[in-house]
Parts: structure tokens; C-alpha cells; sequence
């Protein structure tokens, strides 16, 4: 077995994310399921979940934090389901300045954003209780549950196109999609003392319209919700389909010629919407 191999893309197609490549499992392996370590908090990497290996695996993280230290590695399972142990583990840092969001099942619409100045000016983590005060006793008793996570967080987020605030209101909700954000803030917003990545219920999304009565393009999208789990990570959908290499490789011939193993074309994540 190997520790993964991870490679940072920081362009815009669709967002900074991380590749992370496992060229070999130990003998045996069947399945795997992929952990994602940052900040203290693990995590299973989103379509990495009990997942067939064939030998190899790719996967993208799209969801990786900015400017920390993250740590990969794989649970490696036989054909009956039995933990073969872990994988070693790599580390990586993904810098980046701007912040981004996306819905956590369809990084393909992420955008990059700005915040208002008033933007989590105001943070909430409740623990719900009730103090009791027994008969007889000078003072009361705490009767409480866990803590929560954010309640009720104010956002405005900022578009200057009307593409980036169709995809900020697809978003929330259409398709089918949960409304759920997540959120990865950039060095010049890590001021916010939110999680990372943020995962934030959105609800609603009121737009108030900033200067397009004069010629702009800017609308402020007012959020306000709450820290909540991502759907669950055996969800996503894949960024390269079969359909995509069949439309790039319009023959079997072509395919072949390209030397190509099947591992190398799983990570082919260049040809992704070839199918249109």
C-alpha cells in the first residue's frame, strides 16, 4: 500500500480543490473509504465511501479548507467487508485569498464571492437549558443539553454578474438539491470565527438589489441560517462519466491507442462535459 498521491488545482474549473490519487492498496482489497483530516475534525471524503478500488482510486475534494494543513488516508476493506488497516497519510495546504461556495452536490456551480461588511458580525452557540430552582435551594440548578453549533448566522454575500447570482439562488434548493452551502473562506475573510469549511443551511436567500439601477451588476444575498451536517458523503455527483471518455474517444481504436490504463483514465478530470 501507498500513501496517497494529492494534487492541488487552484484554477476556476470549476473551483481550488484537491485530487487525491491512491496508486495502490494493500493485497486483498475490495473497497475503501476515504478520511479527510483538518483543523481536528475528520471527516469521510465525499464519494469515497465503501467505494470499489480495482487496485487504484481517484477522487476530488472540493471541499478541502484554505490555508491549513489537510491530511488524507484510506480504510482498506476485503471482499467480505473486513478493515484491512489504513493507508499512510499525506498532507497538503490549499492557499488561497478569495473565499468560495457551492452546494455541496454540485461543485460544478460554485463561485466565488465577497462578503458584506456586517457579514457574521454577530455568532451564536447556544446550549439549550433551563435553570431549575429546587424548593429550599438559595440558588438554581442547570438542567442543559449539548451545545450547538452556529444558530442563526447573518451573511451578505456579494455578486457583481447576474450568472453568479442565478448559481449563489441555485444554490439554495433548485433541482431537487438540499439547500446547504458550504463555504471556504479565503485568507482575507479567515477573520470570521466560523468552521472550516462552513456548512450552513440556506433557507432563503433575499436579494437586495446594490447598483444595478445605475448601471451595475451587484446584488447582496442576504443568508441567514444554520451550522448543519453535509449531505450525507456517499452522495456527489461525478464530475467525469463514462459518457464524457466515450464522447472524447469516439472509437474503441482511439482509446486503445492512447496507451491509457483504467487508472489513467479515471483521473482524465480534463475531459469532464466532453458529453455536453
Amino acid at each position: 500500500m501507498s500513501a496517497p498521491t494529492l494534487t492541488v488545482y487552484i484554477d476556476e474549473a470549476p473551483c481550488p480543490r484537491v485530487e487525491v490519487f491512491f496508486p495502490s492498496f494493500d493485497a486483498g482489497t475490495a473497497s475503501a473509504t476515504v478520511y479527510v483530516l483538518a483543523g481536528g475534525v475528520e471527516r469521510q471524503l465525499r464519494g469515497a465511501v465503501g467505494v470499489p478500488t480495482g487496485g487504484t482510486l481517484s477522487r476530488i475534494d472540493f471541499e478541502v479548507p484554505f490555508n491549513r494543513p489537510v491530511s488524507y488516508r484510506a480504510e482498506q476493506f476485503n471482499a467480505s467487508g473486513q478493515s484491512l488497516g489504513f493507508t499512510p497519510a499525506s498532507s497538503v495546504t490549499v492557499g488561497s485569498v478569495d473565499s468560495w461556495m457551492h452546494n455541496p452536490l454540485d461543485p460544478q456551480g460554485a463561485i466565488k464571492i465577497q462578503f458584506g461588511p456586517d457579514s457574521a458580525s454577530r455568532i451564536l452557540r447556544p446550549t439549550p437549558g433551563v435553570v431549575s430552582r429546587p424548593k429550599g435551594r438559595r440558588v438554581g440548578v442547570v438542567l442543559s443539553e449539548p451545545r450547538q453549533g452556529i444558530v442563526g448566522l447573518a451573511l451578505d454575500v456579494r455578486t457583481t454578474n447576474d450568472a453568479d447570482a442565478d448559481a449563489v439562488q441555485a444554490m439554495c434548493g433548485d433541482g431537487g438539491k438540499p439547500p446547504v452551502l458550504c463555504i471556504r473562506l479565503g485568507s482575507a475573510d479567515q477573520v470570521m470565527r466560523v468552521p472550516q469549511p462552513l456548512f450552513l443551511s440556506a433557507l432563503a436567500a433575499e436579494e437586495l438589489e446594490i447598483d444595478r439601477r445605475l448601471g451595475g451588476g451587484e446584488i447582496s444575498h442576504q443568508i441567514e441560517g444554520d451550522e448543519v451536517s453535509p449531505p450525507i458523503p456517499g452522495l456527489f455527483v461525478p464530475l467525469l462519466t463514462r459518457a464524457d471518455l466515450n464522447a472524447y474517444f469516439a472509437t474503441r481504436s482511439a482509446l486503445n491507442a492512447g496507451g491509457l490504463t483504467r487508472a489513467d483514465l479515471n483521473r482524465r478530470y480534463d475531459l469532464a462535459g466532453a458529453a455536453g
